[in-house]
């Protein structure tokens, strides 16, 4: 609007000078008004544009608010995504924590299952030894008993031989070992058996045959001295007269005793056994001597 003011001036100043003629002064006149309305039009369209620009101006700064919320929600929206990022990165962390506890947990579930099934499979195998060691026990438990009630009938049957000291009744383990003097079978150097001592067998005889279930093994000792040049052509060495006199006393068990010969047997110890020192004359008298061992049932 101020950019027409020279214009208006100028026209006025034109006027004023009374130089012109009425026809120009009219001419002039004319343009003043066209150009009075021009300027009006000219005013009216910067009012107009003015409207428009403050329009503008507003909707600028409308915009600009809108602008600036937008931002501001882009921002918290960036900051949202960004924790809302974050939050799903926790959650899958401990997704994976999770999982792989699961993971662990079912490892150490099929650990726990593996060694639970290698318990009770355990407990089955101890229980089967068990029902196998309680068999044993007591079959032990009954060779033991049955030992011992054959230690009791010797040490009875034979009370008066012990006391004399001929005859001495003993369990070693679980086998009865009777020892009877070589002296009351034998005489020095001989495997025949005393007439005298043929009842004290057959005595043994009808003992065991009561224990028909027991092996019976029938062993010959004898002590360290050697055997005499008299002697040595029947009897090389004392494995031969223990040999001689254990199975001749064997014999007698199966052919007068009628015992069975399957379960009785004989050997010839010769003087590898002592059970005393050869040192002395009593020593060697004790470990001279035929040896009744009885095992336990089904040994």
């Amino acid at each position: 609007m101020q950019t027409h003011r020279p214009v208006i001036l100028f026209l006025a100043a034109a006027l004023l000078t009374g130089c012109v003629g009425i026809e120009d002064y009219e001419r002039k006149t004319d343009e003043a008004a066209g150009l009075r309305k021009e300027i009006s039009d000219y005013q009216r369209r910067i009012d107009e544009l003015g409207r428009n620009i403050e329009e503008l101006e507003g909707r600028i700064k409308q915009k600009d608010l809108e602008a600036q919320e937008l931002s501001q929600s882009l921002t918290m929206a960036r900051r949202h995504s960004q924790q809302t990022e974050t939050r799903v990165a926790d959650l899958r962390a401990q997704v994976t924590a999770q999982q792989s506890q699961q993971t662990e947990s079912a490892q150490k579930a099929r650990r726990f299952e593996r060694a639970y099934e290698n318990s009770r499979a355990r407990v089955r195998e101890l229980q089967k030894n068990l029902v196998t060691a309680q068999k044993k026990l007591l079959r032990f438990e009954d060779r033991i008993r049955f030992q011992i009630q054959l230690e009791k009938d010797m040490k009875a049957q034979f009370a008066r031989e012990r006391r004399r000291g001929t005859i001495e009744v003993r369990r070693a383990g679980d086998r009865v070992v009777i020892s009877i003097a070589s002296a009351i079978l034998f005489k020095s150097g001989s495997a025949k058996i005393r007439a005298e001592s043929r009842a004290l067998l057959v005595k043994f005889s009808s003992l065991l045959r009561r224990y028909a279930n027991r092996e019976v093994q029938v062993q010959g000792h004898t002590d360290n001295v050697q055997i005499s040049d008299r002697l040595a052509e029947r009897w090389e060495t004392n494995w031969e007269l223990s040999a001689a006199r254990a199975t001749r006393v064997l014999r007698y068990f199966v052919e007068v005793g009628n015992l069975d010969p399957r379960r009785v047997s004989g050997a010839g110890m010769g003087e590898f056994r002592p059970i005393a020192s050869n040192d002395t004359r009593e020593g060697r008298r004790t470990n001279r001597r035929i040896e009744i061992v009885v095992f336990p049932p089904d040994s």
